[in-house]
């Protein structure tokens, strides 16, 4: 596999050193490579623990100077990947095929060497998942659509004016978010490896900031969010969860802010999975509410944003989860009041379920 990447590679680059003659580039083509760990973060899934290997094919817009938010980013960089992943246990795990996009900035450094912080997300097809009769050891994986989100450190050099070597520490995960079961998910940290050719010469332009859209700097939001998943594996039953939640907000910067906030939650998994010789438990609202208080982080992208959560749990029926929990997501801007979310929410690694939701953004609460 390690040959076939550098046969895919490197004629690739130098047709883009070929095709390159301005330092002043808007796009960037490349390669990394992956070795990395399938690490088991439950002793349900140890049995796939195994080294993996792959490699990334990416396009991505290295010059963005005419959005607004570039002033607050630096060296930003948009990219869409294609990943390739073996698991190391081709009978019990397989590969991974995987499409998506990340975001990439500089947060230390400067000029021609820096330290970037990457993140990611998209879906993967998994070619080995569970199956009852024919992959009952694999615990981890119960579809093969997966979603993928992947956080990383990468250090880049510049070798020329066009060529870029990057390396770095990255954490990418797989899961469906309980959608099929099971669904502990698998988590490879690893080592990236690569190159980034520049192309596409690019004219400076001014920002235009009577189009761009800005975030509005309101404090307080509230939001309605719908969840579903699967439990059991041997009789699957499906479950609908619904969430309300309020957040406070503290702007850092015009692209960033803290916030505060709490979940409440209805769940009607917990009687199950406390009641678990019963096949009917009495479900009511005394006993599949969760309260919660968390703490999060958020990085605007124009319309886009991207959340990180840490929660802890005030009220946790049966105490079937962990004390804590946390959420790691996506919104979208409809306007300066209305923004539509999407997160997924785990528990220490273990996806607990996707949510999918529409908030409201308002300034100050009425006397």
């Amino acid at each position: 596999m390690r040959s076939a990447f550098f046969k895919i590679i490197v004629p690739l680059i130098a047709l883009m050193v070929s095709l390159t003659a301005n330092a002043q580039n808007k796009w960037a083509g490349g390669g990394m490579y992956y070795p990395g760990f399938l690490f088991a973060h439950t002793d349900d899934a140890r049995n796939l623990e195994e080294h993996i290997k792959g490699f990334e094919l990416s396009v991505a817009r290295i010059n963005n100077q005419d959005k607004y938010w570039s002033r607050f980013y630096k060296n930003a960089q948009i990219g869409y990947d294609f990943i390739y992943i073996d698991l190391g246990k081709p009978k019990l795990s397989g590969k991974v095929y995987a499409v998506g996009a990340n975001f990439q900035f500089r947060i230390a450094g400067k000029g021609k060497n820096y330290l970037a912080l990457r993140l990611g997300t998209g879906v993967g097809y998994i070619t080995r998942k569970f199956d009852f009769y024919n992959n009952r050891q694999n615990m981890a994986i119960g579809s093969n659509w997966n979603g993928n989100i992947q956080l990383g450190l990468i250090y880049q050099t510049k070798i020329s004016s066009r060529v870029t070597f990057k390396s770095g520490l990255g954490l990418t995960h797989y899961s469906n978010g309980s959608v099929r079961t099971p669904n502990l998910g698998i988590n490879m940290p690893s080592l990236f490896l690569g190159l980034q050719v520049g192309f596409g010469n690019v004219k400076a332009k001014n920002i235009d900031t009577t189009k761009s859209f800005k975030p509005t700097t309101k404090r307080h939001e509230v939001l309605i969010n719908y969840g579903y998943k699967e439990k059991f594996v041997s009789n699957p039953r499906q479950f609908n969860i619904v969430s309300m939640g309020y957040r406070w907000l503290h702007q850092i910067t015009p692209v960033r802010r803290w916030y505060l906030g709490a979940d409440l939650v209805w769940d009607p998994t917990h009687p199950y999975s406390h009641f678990l010789s019963t096949s009917n438990p009495r479900v009511g609202i005394d006993n599949s509410t969760e309260l919660g208080v968390l703490i999060g982080h958020r990085y605007d992208i124009g319309r886009f944003a991207m959340l990180t959560d840490v929660g802890f749990y005030l009220l946790n029926p049966y105490q079937t989860k962990y004390f804590t929990y946390q959420r790691i997501g996506f919104r979208y801007e409809l306007n300066k009041n209305w923004f539509l979310n999407g997160t997924l929410k785990v528990h220490f690694g273990t996806a607990d379920y996707f949510e999918w939701g529409i908030g409201y953004k308002f300034k100050r609460f009425k006397k």
